[in-house]
């Protein structure tokens, strides 16, 4: 009987050994993957709106006197919205990184709680989620706001229109 009882004891650690081993890897798993996308997505992003946004900067320099004089208003609207995006992705960047901060801090709270507890449990109500939100639009807003307007610079430059 006590040979039995062996057995049974054995198989239970073995069992648990199992199930903690395999909710740690999920834990490092998840708590990797869910940083490495909204890392990715998040400095994808915001590196092609920083590339472009300097890029059409630099061609607003360059053009300077000859699309300022006659294009005021316009060009000043243009400059400044590529201005505000360079600035609110740079302020983007510290909003995210306080985001996976807290993220982080929810998964490993889920996963100290218990082997039951879903480690996605209240992700939902990371801390700067909706500003982060906020800034990704502001930024994508002001980005396709500031490449109309300098399309249409262009555009009344080239042809030569006197606005």
């Amino acid at each position: 009987m006590g040979l039995l009882i062996d057995i049974a004891k054995n198989v239970a650690s073995r069992f648990v050994d199992m199930s903690v081993n395999a909710r740690v890897s999920d834990y490092k798993s998840n708590f990797v993957q869910y940083q490495n996308m909204m890392t990715q997505v998040t400095i994808e992003t915001d590196k092609a709106l920083m590339t472009f946004s300097i890029a059409a900067l630099a061609a607003l320099a360059a053009l300077n006197n000859a699309i300022f004089e006659s294009y005021g208003w316009m060009s000043f609207l243009t400059l400044s919205c590529f201005i505000l995006v360079v600035v609110i992705v740079m302020i983007g960047y510290y909003v995210s990184k306080a985001l996976l901060v807290d993220a982080q801090r929810i998964i490993t709270a889920n996963f100290r709680k218990s082997l039951t507890t879903p480690l996605g449990q209240g992700l939902k109500q990371v801390r700067f989620a909706k500003l982060s939100k906020l800034i990704n639009i502001a930024s994508l807003t002001l980005f396709v706001t500031g490449m109309i307007l300098f399309v249409v610079l262009m555009a009344l430059y080239i042809k030569g229109v006197q606005v």
